[in-house]
């Protein structure tokens, strides 16, 4: 059940309860969105691992394969040189090899020389065994999580419409976003403190480290004195170790960077949650390169700064746009529903297209990308984070 109603135009504590409650409606929304793009990323690893096991396995079950022949063909020729008349069992599947092939083979061996390494045989038919059952762990696994992702889309897409129905209910002023806008710089903050601790951290214990690989270092051998020198009263017969240059400070953390101050909007123009999946794993070898916006299907979307839209379509983004932005940074649109009008100039906060699922995607949520100077990508959480 949503909270009442607050009337946020009755003073600042009706403000402040209003954001409050929006922030946390957002807050646990994002943890849904999170949580479900995570899992997302864990099922498109799964994925890339059982592409490559079953290679693996094909590799050994070919090489397996010919080992076998090896092994057919040589116990033959033993069998037929031999006069036996037992006829030979041929294997067809190197699954069914059995005792009494083996009893045979290693009689084949005694009489004529095998060229195939039965040790090495046994050690690949392990092999093959290992591998097949960890593709089957693989298999199970990818299976479940897809079933555990399908009730994390649904619980995200819940947290969502009751984020929607809480913004609804609040009447989101002025003076309620300049509390939002609060919070959001204050969380900010709290992230950019957090991430100072841990970069001092790291290079405290990196440090350390060298301290104690200096510490477990012999000291250079001695130069002994040259012969025929006398050694004088109260003097070693070494001559005088040359002064260590003391060991270089360890180099000061990297400050942690900057929220954005680009003054761009918030490309969502609705409600929405998004996730920190920046270097996730992605089918084909690929990894994440934005952020991900869950948000109801038909949600307008927005132009994040005045510049140059361009709407285009391809299979991984389904309908797409890039919007070259007047500063000189690109932007990347996935997954629209749909565009608003063609391609065309525009203004920042205008309206270019509506949240969707199109392309390589199941759930409906904006994928969006920012290339500083039309370069390469950078991790665009930031960026959302700090105007949305």
């Amino acid at each position: 059940m949503l909270p009442s109603s607050t009337n946020a135009d009755h003073g600042t504590d009706a403000a402040k309860q209003a954001a409050a409650e929006i922030q946390a409606a957002r807050n646990r929304a994002n943890a849904a969105s999170q949580a479900m793009f995570d899992l997302e990323s864990d099922i498109d690893g799964l994925d890339i691992d059982i592409s490559a096991a079953e290679r693996d396995l094909a590799l050994l079950e070919s090489k397996t394969a010919k080992m076998q022949e090896g092994l057919e063909e040589q116990a033959v020729r033993s069998f037929v040189g031999a006069g036996s008349g037992n006829a030979f069992p041929l294997l067809i599947d190197f699954d069914d090899i059995n005792d009494s092939f083996t009893a045979d083979v290693m009689s084949a061996v005694t009489r004529e020389n095998v060229h195939v390494d039965l040790d090495e045989y046994d050690a690949l038919m392990d092999d093959v065994s290992e591998a097949r059952d960890a593709l089957e762990r693989d298999r199970e696994a990818s299976e479940q999580a897809k079933l555990d992702f399908a009730n994390l889309k649904s619980n995200a897409a819940a947290e969502i419409e009751a984020l929607a129905e809480i913004e609804a209910e609040r009447l989101i002023s002025e003076e309620v976003e300049h509390e939002l806008e609060r919070q959001r710089q204050r969380e900010a903050a709290e992230a950019a403190a957090r991430a100072a601790q841990e970069a001092e951290r790291a290079a405290q214990q990196q440090a350390a480290t060298r301290a104690t690989n200096a510490a477990s270092t012999p000291a250079p051998a001695q130069t002994p004195a040259p012969s025929g020198t006398t050694a004088q009263p109260g003097a070693t017969s070494a001559t005088p170790a040359t002064p260590q240059a003391p060991a270089p400070a360890p180099a000061p953390a990297p400050a942690p960077a900057p929220a954005p101050t680009s003054g761009i909007a918030c490309p969502v123009n609705g409600p929405r949650a998004f996730a920190d999946t920046w270097g996730a794993p992605r089918s084909g070898g690929r990894s994440h390169e934005g952020v991900d916006m869950m948000s109801p299907g038909g949600t307008p979307l927005v132009a994040v700064e005045s510049g140059r839209a361009n709407f285009s379509t391809n299979n991984l983004g389904g309908n797409a746009v890039w919007l070259t932005g007047s500063s000189g940074t690109k932007y990347y649109y996935a997954h629209l529903s749909a565009w608003e009008g063609s391609s065309r100039s525009v203004a920042k906060g205008e309206v270019i297209g509506y949240v969707g699922a199109t392309g390589n995607t199941s759930a409906n949520h904006l994928h969006f990308e920012v290339h500083p100077g039309g370069g390469r990508a950078v991790n665009p959480y930031p960026y959302v984070r700090a105007v949305c």
